[in-house]
């Protein structure tokens, strides 16, 4: 497989925390108030695609070799507009005693976060070109762009505070920048020409990459500021409990550093085949990487740029039905290339004090209808433990297209 292949298989893992937090939980904001203290410790993953199915991904992911059938079975689900995406991620936080001067009824708050996530947009026949040559191209263009395609991974240290009473926050984070790379294809084709004796090539594309010399974790190859928080109110005229909220996360940028490298292209390229005079003049026939560097204008520019962060919008409603039955619906939108508003509805239901089970109806991100499920229990006095996934099928069912699972841990002293 090519480079692109690999692109999408990278992991198999948009934050999933988008429907169900443990933070955000009714059982979550009692525990807070019970104790001084509060440590919250949260970890995800979520793969979401609207045409890849997951044997293909999970294929590519563990190195296998990939059939035609299997190949064929994902290229039979995709139309003019694909997209894939996955976020990968942990974060620790801190909730300190209440009464900050001058604010009461909020708490200090401290956050550390690893982040990982990447969205792609494609066109069927980029992937029928990278997954099957072009030989089915012949004498006709194959259709390129316009793509887009970005994968971001970076760590936050934030300070900020909460209210003691809801769910309101706000945080200031600095941002280490790990690695970056982006492409932005507005346009771009391949010609075959019969039995393939001329390519030919047209691309309008700007890519941009942070330094490649080391990507692993704690390299720092830049900087940037982001603030993230939450609103959060009761609707007493609706309904007694329900509950209404908007929050922004990672609304910021980052800087990467001068060593950086930017690629635009605007160009259309031929190629008819390598006349050599001589076979014995083997210096002429043989091409090395400088020349083709040249030859197709492949040489970077370095520099400093600076990007947005992948930051995430939501609206978040939370009604009770009955003593035991809750409903919520959030709406979701990520700066992703790729994500398109996301809708979820979920309904919970109270065991006894202690115990919550839910599920959850979504559509659009990255994929199309989505089944979720989560189950919440308190364990003593001082802890919560949540686990749920995003797309319930994803994690047994090859024919699925995303999966994913969150883990949320709340101990207050």
């Amino acid at each position: 497989m090519n480079r692109w292949s690999a692109v999408v298989a990278l992991s198999c893992s948009i934050a999933v925390h988008g429907q169900w937090s443990v933070s955000r939980s009714e059982q979550g904001r009692t525990l807070q108030g019970e104790r001084a203290n509060l440590v919250q410790v949260e970890a995800w993953f979520d793969y979401n695609a609207n045409s890849l199915r997951n044997e293909l991904v999970a294929g590519l992911w563990k190195g296998s070799y990939l059939d035609r059938d299997l190949r064929e079975r994902s290229r039979a689900t995709m139309g003019n507009h694909n997209s894939v995406g996955y976020a990968l991620g942990g974060r620790a936080t801190w909730l300190g005693a209440t009464g900050i001067e001058g604010h009461e009824q909020w708490r200090s708050l401290m956050s550390v976060a690893y982040h990982e996530q990447m969205g792609m947009r494609f066109t069927r026949d980029l992937y029928a070109l990278s997954f099957f040559g072009n030989a089915g191209y012949e004498a006709r263009r194959a259709d390129l762009g316009p793509t887009a395609v970005e994968r971001i991974r970076y760590q936050t240290i934030g300070v900020g505070m909460q209210h003691a009473h809801s769910n309101s926050y706000a945080r200031v984070d600095f941002v280490i920048g790990q690695s970056y790379d982006a492409a932005d294809v507005q346009w771009a084709g391949l010609y075959t020409g019969v039995d393939g004796r001329v390519l030919r090539a047209s691309v309008l594309a700007d890519y941009q990459r942070s330094d490649t010399a080391s990507s692993r974790f704690g390299q720092v190859n830049g900087f940037g500021l982001a603030i993230s928080g939450r609103w959060e109110t009761e609707l007493h005229r609706c309904m007694e409990g329900a509950r209404f909220s908007l929050e922004v996360e990672d609304f910021g940028f980052a800087n990467w550093t001068k060593t950086s490298q930017r690629l635009k292209k605007d160009t259309i390229l031929e190629y008819d085949g390598i006349r050599v005079a001589s076979i014995l003049d083997l210096d002429n026939v043989i091409i090395g990487e400088d020349q083709l560097l040249d030859t197709f204008g492949l040489r970077y520019d370095q520099g400093a740029f600076t990007t947005w962060l992948p930051f995430a919008l939501r609206a978040h409603l939370r009604m009770p039905l009955t003593e035991v039955w809750t409903w919520s619906a959030t709406l979701e939108q990520r700066k992703l290339p790729g994500y398109v508003p996301q809708l979820l509805f979920a309904g919970e239901r109270n065991f006894g004090d202690r115990t919550q089970v839910g599920a959850c109806l979504g559509f659009g991100g990255f994929g199309g209808l989505r089944l979720g499920a989560m189950v919440r229990h308190r364990l003593g006095e001082r802890s919560l433990l949540e686990l749920s996934s995003p797309h319930l099928p994803g994690l047994v069912s090859g024919a699925a297209r995303g999966a994913g699972l969150q883990f949320g841990i709340q101990y207050a002293f």
